[in-house]
Order: C-alpha cells, then sequence, then structure tokens
C-alpha cells in the first residue's frame, strides 16, 4: 500500500493529510495530527485554583472559552454559580474571542478556498494578493481582528490567556470609561461586519455550493437555552434530520459520549454515526439568534447551502455581528457599575465537576474528578475539533476518491485540504 502525506496548509496548528493508495485507487484519508493530550496529564496532580490558568495556556485563540468552562467545572464540584455581573464579563471575553477567531479564519483560511471554489479568482492566491484583492476588505477584517484582541486585553487583563475569570466569578469591574470604549469597538465591528455580510452575499449567495461539500449523514450537537443561540449557558442537544431533536443535561453526557481510554478521540455510543459541532450545528439547532434581522440574511441563501460546510463561513461572520450586538446590550447593563463579592467556596459538594461552553470552533466539556486532599487526580477535555475528526475524515476521503479518477495525486493533495479548511480545525486545543 503507497502512503502520500502532504501538509495541510492555512490551517490553526500543524496537521497532515496522509493518502492511502492500494490497487491505483485510494482507500482512504486521514487528517493526521499529533495529538499528545498532554494538557490533561499535566493538570494531574495540580491544585483547583491553579487549573484555569494552566487551561488558558492550551491555545491562543480559545483561550477565554478554556478558562472560563474550567471554572464553571470547579464552581460545579462546590455547587455554586458565578453572579449575574461576573457572567456577563464572561460573555464579553468569549466575544471579544470569537471575533478574533472568526475574522481570522475567514479571510486568511477560508476566503480564497472560496474565491478559487466557484471560479472567482482562480490563481494560487498568496498573503499580498489576498491583502491587496480588496483594500476594503482587508481593512474590514483588520480592525475586527484588532478589536477581538483589544476587547479581550479590556475585560480578560490581556489579549491571550486571560487572567480576570477565576471559580466562582470575574476579579474585575469595568471601569465606565473602558466600557465606553468597549462599546466604541462593538459598535465598529457591527458596521465593519454589515459590509462583509454585503460582500459574502455578492460574491457567492447566488452559486449552488458544490456537491462535493454537502455534509452525509450527521448529528449535530451544540449548546443552546431554550432553542436560543447562547453559547455560555443551556442544555445540550443533539439534532438528527429535521425534526429528532435530543435534549441532554449535562451531567448526562456519559450516556452518549465520552474520552477514548486507549485512544485519541471522543467516543461516541452510536459508533456508526459521526458527529458536528461548531457554526452550522448551532444554526441548526437554535431557532432563534435574538435579532429580527437574521432570519432576512438567512433567506437570502438557496437551501442547498444550509447543509453544506461552505456555509459554515458565513455564520461565522453572523455569529461576530450577533455577539457584538448581544455586547453592546451588555454593556448598558446597570449592574456592571456595582460592586458584587464573589460566592465564598465552603466545602466541596462533589469530587466531580463538569462544565461546557461553546467556544467559536464547536462545543467544548471540560470534567474533573479530585481525590481526597483535593488535588486533581482525573481530566477529561473534550475538544471540538476531535469531535469534528471523524466526519472530515470521512468527507475528504469521498472527495479523494472522486478527483483521483481524473486527476493526479497532487492535485487531489491540495482540493481536498479546502474542505479540512472550512471546518476551522483547532488543531492546538485537539493535540495538547
Amino acid at each position: 500500500m503507497q502512503k502520500v502525506i502532504d501538509v495541510c496548509t492555512r490551517v490553526e496548528g500543524h496537521g497532515n493529510v496522509k493518502i492511502f493508495i492500494q490497487n491505483d485507487e485510494i482507500s482512504n484519508v486521514e487528517f493526521e495530527i499529533l495529538a499528545f493530550r498532554g494538557f490533561e496529564n499535566i493538570l494531574i496532580g495540580k491544585k483547583l485554583s491553579d487549573v484555569p490558568k494552566i487551561v488558558s495556556r492550551i491555545c491562543g485563540l480559545c483561550h477565554a472559552s478554556q478558562t472560563i468552562v474550567s471554572c464553571k467545572s470547579i464552581e460545579d464540584m462546590y455547587n455554586i454559580k458565578a453572579n449575574h455581573q461576573s457572567v456577563l464579563i464572561r460573555r464579553l471575553l468569549m466575544a471579544g474571542e470569537l471575533l478574533k477567531s472568526h475574522s481570522m479564519h475567514y479571510f486568511f483560511q477560508s476566503f480564497p478556498d472560496l474565491l478559487n471554489i466557484f471560479n472567482i479568482y482562480t490563481k494560487p492566491i498568496d498573503i499580498y494578493d489576498l491583502i491587496k484583492y480588496n483594500p476594503q476588505l482587508t481593512s474590514h477584517i483588520y480592525d475586527i481582528i484588532k478589536i477581538g484582541n483589544n476587547i479581550d486585553k479590556i475585560f480578560g487583563g490581556r489579549s491571550i490567556h486571560t487572567i480576570t475569570p477565576i471559580p466562582g466569578g470575574v476579579i474585575y469591574r469595568p471601569s465606565r470609561k473602558r466600557k465606553n470604549i468597549a462599546e466604541k469597538y462593538f459598535a465598529k465591528v457591527i458596521s465593519n461586519l454589515e459590509w462583509i455580510m454585503e460582500n459574502f452575499i455578492d460574491l457567492f449567495s447566488e452559486f449552488t455550493p458544490p456537491e462535493d461539500f454537502m455534509l452525509p449523514n450527521v448529528k449535530f450537537l451544540s449548546l443552546n437555552n431554550n432553542r436560543s443561540y447562547d453559547r455560555y449557558d443551556g442544555i445540550l442537544t443533539m439534532k438528527k434530520g429535521l425534526t429528532k431533536y435530543q435534549d441532554f443535561r449535562l451531567e448526562e453526557y456519559l450516556n452518549y459520549f465520552d474520552k477514548d481510554p486507549t485512544m485519541w478521540g471522543i467516543d461516541f455510543v452510536d459508533k456508526n454515526q459521526n458527529y458536528l459541532v461548531g457554526p452550522i450545528s448551532r444554526n441548526q439547532i437554535v431557532e432563534t439568534y435574538g435579532l429580527d434581522e437574521i432570519s432576512g440574511y438567512l433567506n437570502l441563501f438557496d437551501k442547498k447551502w444550509r447543509n453544506n460546510i461552505l456555509f459554515a463561513n458565513f455564520l461565522r461572520l453572523l455569529e461576530m455581528f450577533v455577539e457584538s450586538q448581544n455586547s453592546l446590550k451588555i454593556l448598558k447593563d446597570p449592574i456592571l457599575k456595582s460592586t458584587i463579592p464573589l460566592p465564598n467556596f465552603s466545602s466541596i459538594i462533589s469530587r466531580e465537576g463538569i462544565g461546557v461552553v461553546e467556544a467559536p470552533r464547536g462545543t467544548l466539556i471540560h470534567h474533573y474528578r479530585i481525590n481526597k486532599r483535593n488535588i486533581l487526580e482525573e481530566a477529561k477535555l473534550f475538544i471540538a475539533t476531535e469531535i469534528n475528526i471523524p466526519l472530515i475524515n470521512e468527507m475528504i476521503s469521498n472527495y479523494a476518491r472522486k478527483l483521483y479518477e481524473k486527476e493526479d495525486i497532487h492535485s487531489v493533495k491540495k482540493k481536498i485540504q479546502k474542505i479540512i479548511r472550512a471546518f476551522d480545525p483547532c488543531i492546538s486545543c485537539a493535540t495538547h
């Protein structure tokens, strides 16, 4: 059996595409990432108070989500909830993180592929071509990236590896000046995004997305709050088809999946089913984003877009718009002016704690277990990219076999990477 390996470019982290060829036919393709799962081992033996600071180092893009979900897991052990003020600031942190993550992925990783897929720009696009392609788009994107950094610096103490969230809440109360600056930032993001979304619609909405990027039979998984868009709080839902929903509480997740103890990955009870998390799953499961204009944007696209992985690119723009609008509402909440004490940590109620948020790339769960000395003895981190890898492998295998009937292996290697990039895998989170 021949094995062809190529580096997957323009993704967050380092991964390879491994193509297996037998009897001059492609048998299967794997998106290979070297998963050390180091942080699950690093956390063993650590004090609970140190854990959120450690996990923030897993990734420079998902640092807020990793920190906050860790705090929620520890709060679950004490059976306490962060106060409303702290939750609002955590939501602002997650919004800043999402702005930077989504905008960087859209512009640098997926936008060149979209131009190529729809034959708008047929030549290879390097970074200089991309920046010069549409100076107005470039300017808007760079504004959003910078604002995402600044928002996390304001509310997190630094632009990456946030330090203000702690178990029980947030050790920061924004000043009036800081809130006013943040309001101006989010208002600017909304203005930029209105232009970017219109640009996306003008460029791509009238095309029919290619069949090779259609999602096969999958189950969608997402956090939601009574079918409303919510990345911080709610219940977990699995959806298959148009009407089959399975709602379950976080503590019931073992009825559906667990970490595979013998190898890297998520072990689902239904082993014949691929699962998807991320913007498309959130869109499939939620019934409202809380803004009237969102349905108008979505209705501009043919139904074939809704079940195509390329649609995740527009949904990322949409989520940035929603998060920015929600953040403006948060900043007007008078509770941010108050000085509210954090809850007291009296005694541990349970030696296990579980937390969940929706990171930019999808459902993120931390599950901790401590010993009698209150030291961490087991940590399971459920990463969105791990959940998506089997689906990615199925789609790139099918696409590669089809391409190889008419094209050489070099062309196959390059084209199948467009599917991988559309998923926006966070290799740092999945491997570290």
